[in-house]
């Protein structure tokens, strides 16, 4: 997940003879901070093509999924100086990931779900920008610490305004609902992991067909709903052999497994030892 956040400079995108550069299909999501010079954004095709036009310092983030002939380009200043804008992209399915693993990313559900319409932010303070601008200069879990923070501040943030008419129409609002119905489906999943969970059961609960239901998981986490489903107990598994002196089969059956050779193998598989030896590893 840290390696899905980059950073760039604005500058990469200039507009040329006055001109746009051509129009891009986003698969991440995209964070833009106008450089000095003002920038300029096209969303749709045809007679339902839209223009905006942002000021130096203006914040825009833009979802995956956004109409094809989209284009925001950051013009060059007169002379050859440097623009200071910058592009951070960061991916999208690790994210929904994190956010299915670490209920603490889910404040950012909504601010996601917003981006496919694309979003203006106003009135930004100097330290949401500043640490914007920050993030380009760390590496590793201090750029991810960092991003994290960000995020969360755009989550919160109140006054903004939503730059496509409306939801992308066609495959892409299909995928819309699709990902609505997934991200409940994941809230049900953490709050229940621990008990009975079949494919088709919850999938009923977001009211999707199990195939349909299948496809659409396993499109938004990169594993199958089985998978997903151990794996979310093996990681609460270990968080209670790190933090607490519980025997081993009681947290077997405690995160939802039925019987303890089935644990241990799947612990296995996933964390490369057994229980035991992840418990002695983690107080060493």
């Amino acid at each position: 997940m840290l390696n899905t956040v980059h950073c760039e400079s604005a500058i990469a995108f200039p507009v040329q003879a006055g001109r746009a550069h051509e129009a891009r299909c986003l698969h991440d999501h995209e964070l833009h901070l106008v450089g000095a010079m003002p920038a300029s954004l096209r969303i749709g095709s045809g007679a339902r093509q839209e223009t905006h036009r942002f000021a130096p310092g203006t914040v825009v983030l833009l979802g995956p999924h956004l109409p094809h002939s989209m284009a925001l380009a950051h013009r060059a200043m007169s002379g050859g100086a440097a623009d200071d804008g910058l592009v951070l992209r960061f991916g999208d399915e690790p994210l929904r990931r994190g956010i299915a693993l670490f209920p603490e990313l889910g404040d950012a559900g909504p601010l996601l779900a917003r981006a496919r319409q694309g979003v203006q932010f106003v009135g930004l303070g100097e330290g949401t920008l500043a640490r914007l601008r920050r993030i380009a200069s760390l590496h590793g879990l201090a750029r991810f610490s960092e991003f994290t923070a960000l995020l969360g501040e755009l989550a919160q943030w109140t006054d903004y305004r939503l730059l496509a008419g409306a939801t992308p129409v066609g495959e892409g609002d299909e995928e819309h609902g699709h990902a609505l119905r997934i991200h409940k489906a994941l809230d049900h999943i953490r709050d229940n992991y621990a008990e009975a969970l079949s494919l088709g059961e919850v999938g009923a609960i977001v009211g999707m067909r199990e195939n349909a239901f299948s496809r659409s998981f396993r499109r938004a986490t990169g594993q199958t709903f089985t998978d997903f489903v151990i794996g979310l107990r093996v990681a609460t598994a270990c968080r209670l052999l790190a933090s607490t002196r519980q025997q081993v089969s009681s947290i077997c059956y405690e995160v939802g497994f039925n019987n303890i050779s089935n644990f241990n193998r799947h612990f296995r598989r996933i964390q490369g030892m057994t229980p035991g030896e992840f418990r002695a590893s983690a107080r060493a």
